[in-house]
């Protein structure tokens, strides 16, 4: 078979050659002596999986980590804040708790239980017996002698009721009786009555009475009186009556300070 001379690139225009490259192919010859061209794979192209992405600079990674770090900052700061708040809040609550149910720190502002307590002491008072009887719904009872707080019928200058401290002596039942300075406790127990300051242990000055006083104390309420029972010494039951069970805080246990004068009760 004749085949007609190609022209070679050389032959063909400069520009021609320039804007039309000969393709690229690679040549083999069958049994019969032809050629065949067989196509040259195209070069990999930029979705190959085998070609390597481009990699961050060492400037993005320092930012990229500051950026991080600044984060995880943020974030302890603000775990940090909520986790005191919870303190804060848990640490309230179990002061305002302790303070309603079992324990209550007082200061003595006055003398009316002087020469047993002075003015400005420090006095740790219990409240777990209210607590316990409020929870098996019974009256709170303080026993004769106990030096208890209580909310009366005073008012301080906010016009809230103020809390007094003072001494249990008639219980319910008890018939009070005053006179010559002597506090007498006549009951179904002690018919005949007894001195109760002498029954308690207690020296004081002669109670102050203008005239005889006797008074039975009512079913759920109780007697008081202050240690100091000189003229004006007290505002205590002789004045205001009975105090209701009810009204009771609680029971002194402990005078904190001074310290030369701590006492438990």
């Amino acid at each position: 078979m004749d085949q007609s001379p190609q022209p070679s690139p050389s032959e063909l225009p400069q520009d021609e050659v320039a804007q039309q490259p000969a393709p690229q192919h690679s040549s083999t010859t069958d049994v019969s002596g032809a050629n065949i061209s067989t196509p040259t794979p195209p070069p990999p192209t930029a979705n190959n999986s085998n070609v390597t992405p481009p990699q961050p600079s060492a400037d993005a990674i320092l930012r990229s980590a500051a950026l991080h770090d600044g984060a995880r900052t943020v974030l302890h700061s603000i775990r940090s804040f909520i986790s005191f708040i919870i303190f804060v809040g848990t640490v309230a609550i179990a002061a305002l708790l302790i303070n309603q149910f079992i324990f209550q720190a007082y200061y003595v502002d006055g003398t009316s239980m002087v020469p047993t307590l002075q003015n400005n002491d420090r006095l740790i008072v219990d409240k777990t017996t209210k607590t316990i009887d409020a929870i098996e719904h019974k009256p709170y009872l303080p026993n004769r002698g106990d030096v208890v707080t209580f909310v009366s019928t005073l008012k301080d200058s906010n016009g809230q009721n103020e809390q007094l401290i003072k001494r249990v002596i008639g219980l319910p039942g008890d018939t009070i009786t005053i006179q010559n300075g002597v506090v007498t406790i006549t009951n179904k127990q002690y018919p005949g009555g007894f001195d109760v300051d002498k029954k308690l242990g207690l020296s004081l000055a002669p109670t102050d009475m203008d005239v005889p006083f006797s008074a039975t104390v009512p079913a759920n309420m109780i007697y008081v009186l202050g240690d100091n029972r000189t003229p004006n010494g007290s505002y205590d039951s002789r004045f205001f009556g009975p105090v209701p069970l009810e009204a009771i805080q609680g029971r002194l246990v402990l005078r904190v300070f001074p310290f030369s004068a701590w006492t438990m009760f």
